[in-house]
This record gives C-alpha cells, structure tokens and sequence, in this order.
C-alpha cells in the first residue's frame, strides 16, 4: 500500500492524514435491515459540486478523502440553474441476516442526465447505470416514469451508492430522493398512479364533453376551451414522465423539446380562449392584442429549445408567464368590477391556476422547498379551474341563448311590424277585428279592473272541479266573500277611490292564496269567490280567518263601518255530498247563504256550512 505523504516522516505523515480525515465529512452508513417502510434521502446525502465536469468514477473511488464532500441537509436536493455537475453519495449498510433489496428513487421525470454506481466495501463497483430523460427510456432498469434504482444489500455488509447528477445546459429542477422497500413503492407508485388517473381522466372527460358540445352548437369559446384544454393535458402529460413512458420512449430528443413548446403553445391557446371567453375582442380589442402577443413571446422563447438549449428558454418564459398571468388578473379584475359575471367566474378560476403555477415556478427556481403543495398544485389548481371554467362556458352558452331568443323575438316583431305596415291599407279591419278578438278573450277570462278570474271562468273551473272531486271523492271547499258597506264607501269616497279599495283587496287575495289548487274569482262588484286547496273545513275556517284578519289590519278607513275601516264577511261551504251540489251555481248560492248569515251578525265575520254526505 502506497503512503499518502513518502516524503514526510512518518509521524507527520500521519498527523496530516488525520487532519485530512477531520476536514472530511463523516459518513454514517445508514442501516435499512426491515422493519422499513422508506426514508428520504435528500437531508442524508453528502454533495460534490464537479464545476468543471472533470471527475470520474475512479477519480471518486481513489481520490476521495482528498474531495470536498459536504453534506446536504435538504430535504428536497435542488440545485436551480448551474454549470455544474453534482455528484452524491450515501452508504448504505445490511445489519440483518438476509440479502435484501431496496429500491433508489429519483423522483423527477425530467432529469437530463443519471449515471450510478454501486460500490462494495473493498472499493468495486458491483452495478452501474446510466440513464436519465435524455437517454432511452430502455437505460432504466425499473420500467416507471421517475428514475428507479434496485440495489442489492448482502447480509451483514455495507454498499456505497454513488450518484452523478447533470443537465444538458445547466437547468436542474428539483430533485426528490427515497430509499423505499418493494412494498412501499409499490404503494407509493399506486397512489400516485390512481391520483393522475383520476385527473387525467378527468381532463379528458371534459376535453371530449365540450368538444362533442362544440360540434352540437358551434359555439367557438367551446372549441378554444377544447384546445386551450388539450394543450394542457399534454402538457402535464410530459411534465409528469407518462408522455416518454407511454408516447415516445425512443425518442428522447423530441420529449425535450415538447416540454417548453407545450408551454409555449399552452400560453398561446390560453390567451385564444380568455378572449373569447370574456369576448375582448368586443369589450377591449388593444388588450385582447397585448395578451396574444405576450402569449406569442412565451412560444417564441421556446423555440430556442428546438436548437437544443433549453436553459435560456425558461430564463425568458417564466418572466414573460408572470407578465401574462399578471395581465389576464388585470383583464380579469377589471371586467369582474364593470359587473360581468362571466369575468367573476374566470377571475375566481384563473386565481386557483394562478396560486398553482405560481407555486410550481417558484420551486422550479429554488424560492420554494418541495413538498406535495408546491410539486402537485398545478394540478390541484387546473382541476378546479377547469371545473369552473366549464362552468362558466355553461353560463355563457345559456347567456347567448337568450340573447338569441331576445334577437328572434325582437327580429320577429319587426318583421311582423314591418308586414303590417306594408299590409296597413288591405288588413286595417282585420287587424282591428283581430284586436278586439284578443280584448274579448282577455275580458271573457279575467276581470279588467283586479285581473282575477271572471263569472263565467267561476262556472266552468268550478264545474270541472266538481266533476273530479266527485270521482275523487275529496271534499271541495268554497268561500263568497262580500265587502261590507261597500256602497256607503262608494257614496263617502267616489267610485273611484272603491275602484282602488278593490284592487287592494285583490292584492291582498293573491298574496294570501298561492297554493297551486287556489283559484279566485271576481263574482260581481264588491263580491269575490275562492275555491281553497285545503281538505277540511277547520283548514279552511283557518285560511279565510287569517284573510280576514290580515284584510282589517290593512286599515283602510270607511268612516260609514262599524270599526271604522275596510272588512269583509265570508261564507264558507265544505262539501262532500255532489248529489246535493251537482253544479257551481248550486255550490255559490249555499256559499252565499252561509256569507248573508255573516252579514246578520254584525259583519267581519266567516260563517262556515257543510254539506257532507254519508261515510
């Protein structure tokens, strides 16, 4: 064995190895015998920064106590923009009886470039692999979107993995690390698998929902939706490793060059559908312009990506994204204040997106730690935005659906109106005969003056209603209210202020019966029917004393009353027994009957008669 000092005495040469040894990091071999569910390896690492790329494996395995091994301390590994290659380390050791297993996991789709070794404890390396996203799919020994490393432990010894981290131009993203057993990662793999399932799946119910809409109306903001919506499943599709695993595993080259044209194409197309969304080309057509052409800057910075540099691009595509998504927020609040319930709805939407990707970009650039909120929030933040934004397409489809309506209607009038006037000369009496028609239909259905029903729709809802109670075997009840001195107010006040107490009375009957199966009626001057949905005669004993009530406390004054305002007496019939009231007629003269008792006896009053028959 060759000294690491020959030309030194052997007692300095050895108090200069000491030092060598203090000054270099300690490695504690970190014992992964079961029980083990998994471990992060991020804070456990130890970190080489190669600047100048110039370190080999055999340069680590001979030289290094002489290298600057410091160790990481992160949870997440994440080394932003830089130059340099990393290289990282961890010792690993067996302390049980058996060989075991463990599975090394690079939790980040995107990194360019893997090599790692394994080394047993005399310094061999027992397994190797280079692989990474700039290399074939093929080069991964586990088949899975993230890179998986198996390494063998035997019983009772110590493995030193060794890892060497680079990039193609020096853009790192951040880099998870765990040690996990075969069972949890399968675990893990499954949840993970199940969560993007459910929202890939998601997406893409959406994607050909509103395209198979799109194709039903032609509605263009459902088609931009479509795209704008497309753009991003592919997107996420790449960003998360699936595209490479499922798409193109042999064509690494294409896979890094879709991420930052996706972006790039998924700004444009967000743009596209944000202007027609909130119809900018109508409301604000220099905005509409501005947001295409920072949307058109985001691709332009991605085609350097084409050339294969892709540092550069996303030094000039995050500011410009921030640009963008600051000036939709502006277009976005701005609608939203002038009251345009469409713009709340993207406002609320594109704010969800916003705090997603926000939060992705910050941890891409190193401002923000990983953990599940910043690595999953666009997803979380896309889903309910697109949820939303389906939402508000739904709004505005039903918005220009009426408008349509509104259009065809007012179209309509105007052209009926135009062939009347053409036709004014030869149609002048019809369409005067045609007027009175209406009028006459109108008068033969209501009362003109309180726009309740009128005698002769009494006689035939009435009979109807018999004849089907009859069948039914239901009890009918009916009420004539009379207003009491109402001649003497008419004589006090004018015909005119009775014609004003009668609608207020009527008023004041619609508010208090709105039952589907009550139905009032406008007897004849000052007298009113009801025909009540209820089915006993304390039921509706009950409803009219509670109109008579409500009737008297309105306190309108009629200084010829009793008490001085407004009142009414009531009849009321309850009626089972159809042989005895075979008809309307036959029914109003027992009401009225029952209301004549009322006025007997002081007025104000409801006086109630049944005619049942035998049960």
């Amino acid at each position: 064995m060759t000294r690491p000092f020959p030309h030194l005495p052997s007692a300095l040469a050895a108090w200069l190895l000491l030092a060598c040894l203090l000054a270099s990091p300690a490695r504690a071999a970190l014992d992964v015998a079961d029980p083990f569910d998994g471990l992060n390896l991020g804070p456990q690492v130890q970190l080489l920064e190669d600047v100048d790329r110039e370190f080999t494996i055999a340069d680590l395995l001979s030289r290094d106590d002489d290298l600057p091994w410091r160790s990481s301390e992160q949870e997440t590994l994440n080394f932003s923009f830089s130059d340099s290659a990393w290289w990282l380390q961890v010792e690993l050791v067996n302390a049980s009886e058996a060989p075991l297993r463990r599975l090394l996991e690079l939790a980040m789709p995107l990194h360019d470039y893997l090599d790692a070794w394994v080394v047993d404890e005399g310094g061999e390396v027992v397994a190797e692999w280079q692989t990474g996203n700039r290399r074939a799919f093929d080069t991964r020994p586990v088949a899975h979107r993230t890179f998986v490393l198996p390494i063998v432990l035997p019983p009772g010894e110590t493995r030193r993995v060794i890892l060497r981290l680079d990039t193609h131009d020096g853009l790192f993203d951040a880099t998870p690390l765990y040690l996990l057993s075969d069972a949890s990662f399968l675990q893990k793999a499954q949840r993970e698998l199940m969560a993007f399932s459910l929202y890939f799946g998601a997406l893409l119910a959406l994607m050909i929902f509103n395209l198979l809409l799109f194709l039903a109306i032609r509605e263009r903001s459902l088609l931009h939706y479509v795209v704008y919506l497309g753009t991003f499943f592919v997107l996420m599709f790449a960003a998360r490793g699936f595209a490479y695993q499922y798409w193109w595993p042999n064509w690494p080259t294409f896979n890094n060059q879709m991420l930052p044209l996706t972006i790039g194409l998924f700004a444009v197309t967000l743009a596209s559908f944000s202007s027609s969304y909130l119809n900018l080309r109508r409301h604000a057509p220099r905005l509409s312009w501005g947001l295409h052409g920072v949307a058109g800057l985001c691709l332009a910075s991605a085609l350097p990506a084409l050339q294969g540099h892709y540092a550069p691009v996303f030094r000039v595509m995050i500011p410009a994204a921030i640009l963008l998504s600051l000036l939709m927020l502006s277009v976005a609040v701005w609608r939203s204040w002038l009251g345009d319930r469409l713009a709340q709805i993207f406002l609320v939407a594109w704010c969800v997106l916003l705090v997603g990707i926000a939060l992705y970009f910050l941890r891409v650039a190193g401002v923000l730690p990983y953990n599940v909120f910043t690595e999953y929030a666009v997803q979380a933040g896309s889903g309910i935005e697109f949820l939303l934004l389906a939402f508000g397409l739904a709004y505005k489809i039903n918005l220009l659906k009426n408008e349509k309506l509104a259009a065809e209607r007012a179209t309509h009038e105007l052209q009926r109106s135009h062939n009347q006037r053409l036709e004014a000369e030869v149609d002048e009496r019809t369409r005067e005969l045609e007027a009175a028609n209406q009028r006459l239909a109108a008068m033969a259905r209501t009362d003109p003056l309180t726009g309740l029903l009128n005698r002769r729709q009494f006689h035939e809802l009435v009979d109807a209603e018999l004849l089907q109670r009859r069948r039914s075997g239901r009890a009918l009840l009916f009420a004539v209210m009379d207003i009491d001195a109402f001649k003497a107010y008419n004589d006090t006040y004018g015909h005119q202020a009775g014609d004003e107490v009668l609608r207020r009375v009527s008023a004041l009957l619609q508010q208090h019966f709105r039952r589907a199966g009550d139905r009032l009626f406008r007897l004849g001057g000052e007298e009113f029917g009801l025909l009540l949905e209820v089915d006993t005669l304390d039921q509706g004993r009950h409803v009219m004393e509670a109109f008579r009530q409500s009737l008297e406390d309105l306190a309108i004054p009629h200084v010829q009353a009793e008490g001085g305002v407004v009142t009414a007496s009531f009849g009321l019939v309850c009626c089972n027994d159809f042989q005895r009231v075979p008809d309307a007629e036959r029914l109003y003269r027992e009401a009225d009957e029952a209301m004549y008792q009322a006025k007997d006896r002081n007025r104000n009053r409801v006086m109630t008669r049944a005619i049942l028959g035998e049960t």
